[in-house]
């Protein structure tokens, strides 16, 4: 097939592949198998090309080798052996640290940890035992505070630390920042303040910095250099959902797209929230708190995901209100609690497990749908009501995206379990604000698990990649708790 294209996700778990017929734009196949990117990525991939032709047949003959791979559109994306790890330096938590944050999670990459102010010798031996990447190093809006970044880039130059860094703070100094670091043998990439100044966020050309530093560094770190020339890592993966988000929401020219929207990515050790759209709030008597949203943002919240965090988020709802929402959503189900809590228990240790009776599909649904809840409430602004002498207000922090129309569910609880409708409907508990969620969108699951694929096609290929995109959406209604 001459118009064949090959888009690949290299996971820590598992390689995933889907096959597109860009004439038609339309899937014509797709397949894993276990990543082996610790040993030779090459028998991953390959195990995955010959699993796709058997069950396909897309290739004129069966693969015996990459060299199948010629001549075909092929793009991949990688969160293998733990993804794009990166360590944040910035001068105040609430501000240029929390613009690099935005910086960074939206260039797809895991933070492992951030610091604010003067670096210590003891704070910079914490960031060299996180094991980053590379370093993002902010500070100061642009004619600011000078002194902090200095002060690091100084320390950064004396350690021993052998990453790159992305340098994305005060711009009257980046240039001697860039001298104090390369003096010290580091490799230094500038790109514009993450927060010229204290109204503004600009966080996209620390992203695409950070982007090149991945295809053209961190893919050789990651076991990905043997793939040279063949399957170019283009992004990592977080990033290219982010870009399928995107496109999807922003269309191209001559052709609408979605408009704003809420992505929703629940997985076994994380569920990462994506939205793409201003968060203006709007109404009389508005009073706004905080730092400026990025138009495309991305949460991830390491303490939610529905394997490796099961047991946290029973324990963050209570086991008698998780059972009580189990019943009342499953009423046909016969299950005593103490089942239920030792099968949450045993999926936290064995995060491999798949259901194995129907009841257990129905825990993973009410996970799933704690796990959304929670991550959409961190993700989404709130709004709180004050009383002043001029009368009574509304304090707004953070993306207002309650007249959000289009919410879309991905991630293989989306994907494979019976029960995925459920998990969109609304979860309970009191709370002391009101939390700016999306109130009436059109619910969509990601039926091909197909994000990533339309994100590694947007910039190439962008019409090809919205019309996948928007064949591969599913509406559904959500189910909710009779």
């Amino acid at each position: 097939m001459n118009s064949l294209a090959i888009l690949i996700d290299f996971g820590s778990t598992f390689t995933k592949l889907v096959a597109v017929d860009l004439a038609s734009a339309q899937v014509v196949g797709r397949s894993q198998a276990p990543s082996t990117v610790m040993t030779d990525v090459r028998e991953g991939l390959l195990q995955t090309l010959i699993s796709l032709h058997e069950r396909c047949g897309v290739f004129d003959r069966a693969p015996e080798g990459l060299s199948i791979l010629e001549g075909k559109v092929v793009l991949a994306s990688s969160s293998a052996a733990g993804g794009l790890r990166i360590a944040v330096i910035g001068n105040v938590p609430g501000l240029t640290v929390e613009a690099a944050n935005q910086a960074a999670l939206g260039a797809g990459a895991k933070i492992v940890g951030s610091t604010a102010f003067k670096l210590s010798k003891e704070s910079i031996q914490d960031v060299e035992s996180l094991r980053p990447d590379m370093i993002l190093l902010t500070g100061g809006t642009d004619g600011g505070d000078s002194a902090t970044i200095l002060h690091n880039a100084r320390v950064l130059a004396q350690f021993p630390l052998s990453v790159p860094i992305v340098v994305a703070g005060n711009k009257a100094v980046a240039g001697e920042v860039r001298e104090i670091l390369t003096s010290g043998g580091k490799e230094v990439r500038l790109a514009e303040n993450v927060m010229p100044n204290s109204a503004t966020l600009a966080v996209e050309p620390a992203r695409e910095e950070i982007r090149r530093l991945f295809m053209e560094r961190i893919t050789g770190a990651k076991g990905l250099d043997a793939l040279k020339g063949l399957v170019p890592v283009v992004l990592p993966t977080p990033m290219a959902v982010l870009e399928g988000v995107r496109l999807g929401a922003e269309g191209i020219v001559g052709e609408k797209g979605w408009g704003e929207m809420l992505v929703v990515d629940v997985g076994g050790a994380t569920t990462d929230v994506h939205s793409i759209g201003y968060g203006q709030p709007s109404g009389p008597q508005i009073v706004e708190r905080g730092l400026p949203e990025p138009f495309a943002k991305r949460t991830v919240e390491g303490d939610l995901g529905i394997r490796f965090n099961a047991a946290t988020l029973l324990q963050r709802v209570g086991a008698e209100r998780f059972e009580s929402e189990f019943r009342a959503g499953f009423p046909s189900l016969k299950v005593s609690r103490e089942s239920l809590i030792e099968y949450i228990e045993q999926i936290s240790r064995e995060t491999a497990q798949l259901p194995r009776e129907d009841w257990h599909g129905a825990v993973d649904a009410q996970l799933a749908r704690v796990a959304v809840d929670l991550a959409v409430e961190r993700h989404a602004g709130r709004k709180e009501r004050v009383v002043t002498r001029e009368g009574e207000a509304w304090v707004y922090y953070g993306k207002d995206l309650s007249e959000t129309r289009t919410v879309i569910g991905t991630g293989g609880v989306f994907l494979h379990n019976v029960h995925a409708p459920y998990i969109f409907s609304p979860g309970g508990g009191d709370r002391r604000y009101e939390v700016l969620r999306p109130k009436n969108p059109n619910l969509f699951i990601d039926a091909s698990y197909l994000l990533y694929a339309v994100g590694l096609l947007a910039q190439s290929r962008p019409d090809m990649a919205l019309r996948l995109f928007k064949s591969s959406m599913k509406r559904v209604r959500p189910s909710f708790p009779v």
